[in-house]
Formats: C-alpha cells, structure tokens, sequence
C-alpha cells in the first residue's frame, strides 16, 4: 500500500471522527431538550481498493447520523396521554363538584335533616313563634342548599362549554403547524439526509396535540396524517383541516369537521373528550339527580303543609315553590311563605294541634316517586359523586404509571446517557488521535523520502 494511499485513509478516520465528536458533543447540549432523541454517529467501511485481483480496505467513512426512534412506543405514549388526558380533564371537574356533596353545614343532606329536627321541635309547642320561625329559616336553608349545587355544577358546565372553544383552538393551531413540517421532513429524506430535528419537533406537536384530543397517526411517503378517533381528517401531507365550534340548540358549543359534520358525539379521550365528557353526560345526569330530588321533595312536602291547617284555622299553603318541570327545579325552588302562622301544623283546624306535623315528619322515612327516601335519594347522589370521583382518580394513577413506564423504556433508547456520550466522546478522540498520528507519521516518511531525494542529487 502507498504512502498516498495511507494518508487517504487516515484523513477519512480524521473526518469521520470529527463528525462522530460532533454528534456526541451535540447530544450532551441536547441532553435537557425536551422531545430531543439522541443521534447515532453512522460509520462504514469505505470501498475497497481494488487492483486486479488484490483488494484492499480503504478506511472508514461518516455517512451520516440516524435518530434512535422507536416508533412503537412513541404510537403507546400518544395512546395513553390520550387517556390520562382525558381522565384528568374529568377527575379536574369532579374535585370541583364532591365538596358540594360532601357532609358539611350548608349541604343537601345537613339542611334536610335540620328542617325534619325542626319540625320536631315544633310538635312540642305548636304556638311558639322562634319554633315556627325555626322552621321557616330550615326550609330556607334547604332551597338554598338545593340552589347552591344546582347553581355551582351549572356554572361548572358553562366553564367547561368555554374550554371546548379553547381546545378546538388550540388544536387547529398544532394541526397548521404539523402540516408545515410534513413537506420539509419528506425533501430531507428524499435527499438522503436525516430529517431528526425536524421530526422532533413533529413528534413533541403530535403529543401535544394527543394531550387534546385523540388522534390516529399513519406513516406516508409525504409525511404522517393524522385523524380524529372517529376517522375524521385533521392533517394530510402539507395540508390541515381545521375543526370548527357551532353553538348548538342545547346551548353548548359543537365540534364539527371540515365538512360542517356534527363530531361531538365521538370525541373520548384528550382534554376536549374529557371536558365534552363532563359537560354533556356527567354532569347533565347530576343535576336530572338533583333535579329529580328537589322536586319530588319539595311536591311531597306541599302536599302534606295543604292537607294540613295554620294557626290561624285556614287551610295550609304551599311550602315551597315548585316549578312544573322536573328539570331545573333544583335551581329555582323557593320558599312560599314567610309569616310563621302560616305553618300548618294542625290537622283538624284546632289551637294547639300539632297532628300535621307528624305527617310533614312522616315525609322523612317514606319513599318518593323515585323509590327512595330523601334521606336516601341524596345519599344515592353522593355515592354517586364519590364512586365517580374514586373511579377517575384510580384510572388516573393507574395510566399515570403506565406512561411513566412507557417513558422510561423510550428514554433507555432515545433519550441521552452521558455516562455513554462521554464514553463515545472519548473513543472518537482517541480514534482522531490515532489517525492523527498516523498522518504526523507519513508527513515524516515523506520529509525523509524527499531528503534522501535532494541528498542523492547533491
């Protein structure tokens, strides 16, 4: 082999070297960089020299580098940010709603049982007037109560109706910006040259955007394209079909595609699942619950108050105001009467009776239309708010540590070791150094080679 020949391989280790220092010197700034996946320094033999029948090797070559992905965790990792998404979005909500239900001064269950405890009181001495007035304030206590939780989940819900206009915005704005990258990252490959950086970026987009919404992701030659889990189109090649919001007949916002199609309904995972979860299932069957409660109690506590007589002799009014309609009774139910005598106490029209008492205290222990007792109605929603809260906190401690673990294992192979980067740090500079040497080397044959030249001719 030629002095030529030799300094031609030992630039090529040169060269290959230092690109391989750069990539390792590259991946330790990027150590921190969210999204970042380490880069593999790609070396190869060169050609080899041939010459007749002899062949010989002719070094090393840095063809490039190649990202370390492994696509199949990436599609787990979008999959269950997906889930957690969506069940925190819920869980969120349902930390919000379970002080409401939780046994307290001002709740459903205490101002029941503090209005029947009053009632009570008031059977001992039909014609006092702070009993009576007792009453009253109990009575009052509870529609408030039945208003408060109607009102809090109703304003939850309206909050909730809002963030599905931020979602789909924000959705809409990743979708544009993932488009962008497709037909960059498809000109890198079909130049030959690794499109990492960029795919990065479109990977960290596509998992934002997964922490939305669900998306399904394909593989194509002019980049990835991306659906909703109903199938509906969001990005294909450079192009992204944004979503739209449409205030609908119920009063909330509807998700619609492209086309004008009404989507909502197959929305389940990501934030915006989760929120249209809430606000359209979840919390409509509380308040048809709550609902339910306070108007069946609020008919069959003024059914017995109107059988019975006030102080005064007259046949008994209204307790309290009821609308006709189940839904939303909750919200508007109102005390009737504010004057004490007004209380019908007694069951014959007599001074001093007390017998229609009894019944309003009866109310207590029989079951409503429902089936159920209010004691026992109420505890049904509570139970209720709990199991559901429990459920959602469960799932999502459960795919919490799912993905932990997916992220782990991705980490192990895209994610950046120093401890391994300093290593290859030093075996690249080792292999530099050595070609180096090799090069000092032959640049000395050739000095000596040209002085043996000039002193022969001397």
């Amino acid at each position: 082999m030629s002095l030529s020949t030799s300094l031609t391989i030992a630039v090529r280790s040169l060269s290959a070297a230092t690109g391989a220092l750069q990539i390792a010197n590259n991946n330790i700034a990027n150590a921190n960089t969210p999204g970042y996946v380490r880069q593999l320094a790609t070396l190869q033999e060169a050609e080899p020299f041939n010459d007749g029948t002899m062949s010989a090797g002719n070094g090393v070559v840095l063809t490039g580098y190649q990202s370390a992905r492994d696509e199949l965790l990436q599609t787990l990792i979008q999959q269950q940010t997906q889930a957690q998404s969506g069940t925190n979005a819920q869980l969120s909500s349902l930390q919000q709603i379970e002080p409401l239900f939780t046994t307290s001064t001002q709740d459903i269950g205490t101002q029941m049982s503090a209005l029947f405890s009053s009632i009570s009181s008031l059977s001992t001495n039909p014609a006092s007037s702070p009993a009576r007035q007792a009453v009253l304030v109990a009575g009052n206590n509870l529609a408030t109560a039945f208003n408060r939780a109607s009102n809090s989940l109703t304003s939850l819900q309206v909050g909730l109706n809002s963030q599905v206009t931020q979602d789909v915005s924000l959705i809409n704005t990743l979708t544009e910006q993932i488009a962008a990258l497709n037909p960059q990252i498809a000109q890198l490959k079909a130049s030959g040259q690794d499109s990492g950086t960029l795919q990065n970026q479109q990977d960290q987009l596509v998992l934002t955007l997964s922490a939305l919404t669900g998306v399904g992701v394909t593989k194509a030659d002019n980049g990835i394209t991306l659906t909703t889990g109903s199938g509906t189109p969001l990005v294909v090649g450079s192009q992204s079909f944004s979503l739209q919001t449409k205030l609908g007949s119920d009063g909330m916002q509807h998700v619609l595609d492209q086309n004008g199609t009404d989507i909502t309904t197959t929305l389940s995972s990501g934030d915006l699942g989760g929120t249209v979860q809430m606000r359209d299932q979840t919390i409509p069957g509380l308040l048809s619950q709550l609902d339910t409660l306070a108007s069946q109690f609020g008919t069959a506590f003024n059914a017995v108050q109107t059988t019975g007589f006030d102080q005064k002799g007259a046949a008994g009014q209204n307790f309290f105001i009821m609308q006709a309609a189940i839904a939303g009774s909750a919200a508007s139910i109102r005390m009737a009467i504010a004057d004490p005598t007004l209380i019908a106490a007694s069951s014959d029209g007599s001074a001093g009776s007390n017998g229609n008492l009894a019944n309003l205290s009866a109310i207590q222990a029989k079951p409503l239309p429902s089936g159920n007792t209010p004691g026992d109605s109420y505890a049904n929603l509570v139970f209720n708010v709990g199991s559901l809260t429990a459920n959602a906190t469960a799932t999502s401690g459960a795919v919490a540590a799912s993905l932990l673990q997916l992220k782990n294992q991705l980490n192990s192979v895209s994610g950046v070791s120093i401890d391994e980067e300093s290593t290859n740090l030093i075996t690249y500079q080792q292999a530099y150094e050595a070609a180096a040497r090799v090069v000092s080397t032959i640049q000395s044959l050739y000095q000596v080679t040209m002085s043996m030249g000039t002193a022969a001719a001397a």
